[in-house]
């Protein structure tokens, strides 16, 4: 028997004759932080529901803990789901809308007040028990909805963008708060989002989407640092995707210059993608650059400055901390180990992966 609490075997799943999920396969560890980003319409939400028991699978099965659950209705599962609508009861206030789970499964009046304390205590709503949703900000609400779920003790808990209603400082204080609480509860977390930034904040892995397909699945560092195609590049942070040729290992020509480089096994004048991510680039004098162009843009982001530097062949995206003055000759030079080399698709399918790109 696998150790995977949940696993998904070849899940397909069409709508009005389109196909949402393409033979999706995904084994999720107890205690996870699994993340499905992608854009929208990619089948992160779909396979959400699939899990949560809301939607069935055209072919492909599920397993809980080794158990076959394709066909069990979503109460028959011990999964609680958060969405990004949190549905509380308009009349009830916050403690009773935290404790209609249990009260339908008729646990005792003195469990259902330790249980209710426990939550909001965890979530950080202590002293707000008389309160309706109405008189909550959107972050409370959040928490109350999160709350609600935590006391019915599901052994995973659906997140469907619980927090794209949120502003900035909420979302960020919102994911501290479901950080902590992973660690302090055990729950194995499913989180769907399209924020590239939440992902790599909060996951032990990402599973990246397009289409009704995955792209790549890792740690966010192995996501950001080593994707495996374009779109995954393009979708992760900002990145330069430009065309190149492998002349041989550990050697790249891009626009006419023979760059050094890390990778190896791609063969000998092999067509590829060279992803160069804007924070790798370095801005020198034109003679000491391998590409040589002119500063056509310059934005103070806060941390660091977002410069445009076109050369004859492309305009590069450049993250620095030193402002580099718009008309400025410059020159632009990479590390090898900053240099990825990824292979061009070969077939039709491989060429859907690229489409958003």
């Amino acid at each position: 028997m696998s150790e995977a609490i949940l696993e998904l075997r070849s899940i397909c799943k069409s709508f009005d004759g389109k196909k949402v999920l393409d033979h999706i396969d995904i084994e999720i560890d107890k205690n996870e932080f699994i993340t499905l980003l992608g854009p929208s319409g990619c089948g992160k939400s779909t396979t959400l529901r699939i899990i949560g028991g809301f939607e069935y699978p055209d072919e492909g099965r599920v397993f809980f803990k080794g158990r076959d659950i394709t066909d069990l209705s979503p109460d028959k599962r011990n999964v609680n789901t958060v969405f990004q609508k949190y549905s509380l009861f308009p009349h009830y206030n916050v403690e009773d809308n935290i404790a209609f789970g249990l009260k339908l499964k008729k646990k005792s009046r003195q469990y259902i007040k330790d249980k209710v304390k426990y939550a909001l205590k965890l979530v950080n709503m202590d002293g707000y028990e008389k309160r309706k949703p109405m008189s909550l900000s959107g972050g409370q609400q959040q928490r109350v909805a999160i709350a609600r779920a935590i006391v019915n003790e599901p052994e995973i808990l659906l997140l469907d963008e619980p927090l794209g209603a949120l502003d900035l400082k909420l979302r960020q204080e919102m994911q501290r708060e479901l950080m902590k609480i992973k660690k302090e509860v055990g729950i194995t977390f499913v989180y769907v989002t399209h924020d590239q930034e939440e992902a790599l904040t909060m996951s032990d892995r990402i599973i990246v989407m397009n289409q009704g397909i995955i792209q790549q699945m890792g740690t966010s560092i192995s996501i950001y640092d080593e994707p495996q195609n374009a779109f995954v590049a393009d979708f992760i942070g900002d990145s330069n995707i430009i065309d190149g040729v492998m002349l041989k290992d550990r050697l790249v020509r891009i626009f006419g210059i023979d760059v050094p480089c890390v990778d190896v096994g791609f063969g000998t004048n092999e067509p590829v993608d060279v992803v160069i991510r804007p924070e790798d680039l370095v801005i020198v004098s034109p003679e000491a650059g391998y590409w040589k162009g002119t500063v056509t843009d310059l934005i103070y982001k806060g941390a660091y400055y977002d410069i445009k530097l076109k050369t004859e062949d492309y305009e590069w995206t450049i993250q620095s901390n030193t402002p580099a003055a718009v008309g400025l000759q410059a020159g632009l030079t990479v590390l090898p180990d900053n240099i990825q080399i990824m292979n061009k698709p070969r077939s039709s399918d491989e060429e859907a992966l690229k489409e958003d790109e």
